[in-house]
């Protein structure tokens, strides 16, 4: 007790207090830019950590995968047959499909979506099982490059004859074959655990392949493994397939970035790519393995690259292997990692040393809330009796958001563009245009109500939706800086508030990927149920318009009174 007064007295000597409160500004933005050193960090050595198995039952590769050049037959056969269906109406493809599944004594359903062609599935049920578990192995008529997925399906094909001569299997096996990894297969996962009377059981794990036309040959394959809503896959599956593809001597590549030559830069690309990956996973680049995403299902997407290197049966031996690997489990995926941000298919960083990352940001809008309470020369008795203001233009932001998230979804994809820019240049062009001013206090603790909201939803999302989390601090962090100019320079706070708006950001995410960015976060939010959208729309965006219209109601003539007295 003592030593707290001598420190209290301390404090109040030395006049900190005050000291403090004048260096919000800088502490904000000095923490926003610690979050991002935070980050560079993390691919040094000793930050980051050696992939391992965690689950002793999986042993990838203590068997040997028999799916060797004596299936390589089998192979180039259905690849042969598959290649001159190219050109056939899908129903036709299914057809044959059907006909050539249940020539190996497996049943076949079929699932109506109601939108696009069918899915067809296949269980094969396993010889000492109990039915209540199974695998799925899902190989899509069209892969994520819009390719026919020719040497997937009769990998696929080749896998489910060998797989039914083989008598191990405690799991059923189901081959799921939609028209695409798209909403087709999401409706398909929906109506497995709703609707569907020809199930396996619970699907443990799931594996998209993705084999387009490379013929005998690949040179390495591609991992994708980033779900919806930021759910990864518990990393001891990715172990297994990336321990498998190393005893084969394959490479592997995670966010295009080969396993070969792995050094500091390669980590630090691969971390920010996974990131960035992960914001916008279901909106574009959507494998498969998304659309298992909710339902406690663990799955990647591994496709084939290049030409030439390593055999086909290879390939084959991957999946193999995996699904091997997964059928010695007697429980479901426990051990390991679900949130970790990968540096290399061999290195990875756990949650607990990159979480600190996103709660400087959140403390940094924290400051930025107390700094516009605090330095701006309002009156703090004041507050109180402009609460039911404060609190009904934050309601009246907050409704107009719910509205604009249930109206643009239903804006047709061709005229969302016109929405897009409306919604960046009318809110700025407001700003500059308003004449009714309110009180600076009213102004100034709406400001730090928007930024403390934000700050909230940065912390909310900490663990659920990292990435997400961390995008959103750092690209409204100009946001913190209009509290502590708008006084001095009008104009450039307006500048902060126009490169702070989520639907400008949106102009340049379109620029930047060189699509139409914002048409598919809304068709994942309709399709794939992905709630990046609403995210933006009910967090991000009512706390920017909260601040825009604080900062039309700032008086310059009072705040110069104010500081003058």
């Amino acid at each position: 007790m003592a030593l707290a007064e001598k420190v209290l007295r301390k404090v109040h000597k030395l006049n900190l207090i005050p000291k403090a409160i004048k260096l919000l500004p800088r502490l904000s933005f000095g923490l926003a830019v610690l979050s991002i050193l935070w980050l560079v960090t993390l691919p040094q050595d000793g930050n980051y950590r050696n992939c391992y198995i965690s689950e002793n039952a999986l042993m990838p590769g203590q068997v040997t995968s028999y799916f060797r050049e004596s299936e390589w037959n089998y192979v180039r056969g259905y690849r042969h047959e598959i290649h001159q269906l190219e050109s056939q109406p899908i129903e036709q493809r299914n057809e044959i499909i059907t006909q050539w599944l249940e020539d190996l004594g497996l049943p076949v359903s079929r699932h109506h979506n109601g939108f696009t062609n069918d899915t067809l599935y296949s269980i094969m049920h396993a010889s000492r099982g109990e039915n209540t578990e199974a695998m799925a192995l899902v190989v899509p008529w069209v892969n994520s490059d819009d390719e026919f997925n020719e040497g997937a399906m009769a990998l696929g094909m080749a896998l489910m004859h060998y797989f039914q001569r083989i008598s191990i299997w405690s799991k059923n096996i189901i081959l799921v074959i939609p028209p695409d990894g798209k909403q087709s297969l999401r409706t398909w996962v929906n109506a497995y655990h709703t609707s569907l009377d020809d199930t396996a059981g619970s699907i443990e794990a799931a594996i998209i392949m993705e084999y387009g036309k490379q013929g005998d040959g690949f040179q390495y394959y591609d991992m994708f493994y980033e779900g919806l809503n930021g759910q990864l896959p518990n990393l001891d599956l990715l172990n297994t397939a990336n321990q498998v593809g190393q005893n084969e001597g394959i490479s592997c590549s995670v966010q295009g970035i080969s396993d070969t030559g792995i050094n500091f830069t390669s980590r630090l690309k691969t971390l920010f790519s996974g990131i960035l990956r992960l914001v916008v996973a279901g909106s574009r680049d959507v494998h498969g393995h998304e659309a298992f995403s909710g339902w406690q299902i663990q799955a990647f997407s591994i496709k084939a690259k290049g030409t030439q290197g390593h055999d086909v049966t290879q390939f084959g031996r991957i999946i193999d292997s995996t699904f091997r690997s997964v059928n010695n489990l007697l429980e479901k995926f426990h051990q390991s990692f679900f949130f970790y941000l990968m540096l290399s298919p061999k290195h990875f960083v756990s949650i607990g040393t990159y979480l600190p990352s996103a709660v400087m940001l959140a403390v940094a809008y924290a400051f930025g809330a107390l700094n516009a309470i605090l330095n701006s020369n309002i009156g703090l008795s004041q507050i109180p009796q402009n609460f039911t203001k404060l609190l009904t233009i934050a309601v009246v932001s907050e409704l107009v958001c719910v509205g604009l998230s249930v109206l643009i979804p239903q804006v047709p994809l061709e005229s969302l563009s016109y929405v897009l820019w409306g919604l960046s240049v009318l809110p700025v062009f407001a700003v500059k245009s308003r004449g009714q001013q309110s009180s600076n206090t009213t102004s100034f603790a709406l400001i730090g109500l928007a930024l403390l909201l934000i700050a909230f939803l940065i912390t909310a999302l900490l663990i659920v939706h990292y990435a997400l989390a961390l995008t959103i601090g750092l690209l409204a962090i100009p946001l913190t800086f209009v509290p502590t100019i708008i006084m001095k320079n009008r104009p450039l706070a307006i500048l902060c508030l126009a490169i702070s708006n989520p639907f400008f950001l949106f102009i340049v995410a379109n620029q930047y990927f060189g699509e139409d960015f914002f048409a598919q976060l809304i068709t994942s939010w309709t399709q794939l149920q992905c709630w990046t959208w609403l995210v933006v729309v009910l967090g991000w965006f009512p706390s920017w318009l909260m601040v825009a219209y604080a900062t039309t109601g700032v008086s310059i003539i009072e705040a110069d009174v104010a500081r003058k007295i």
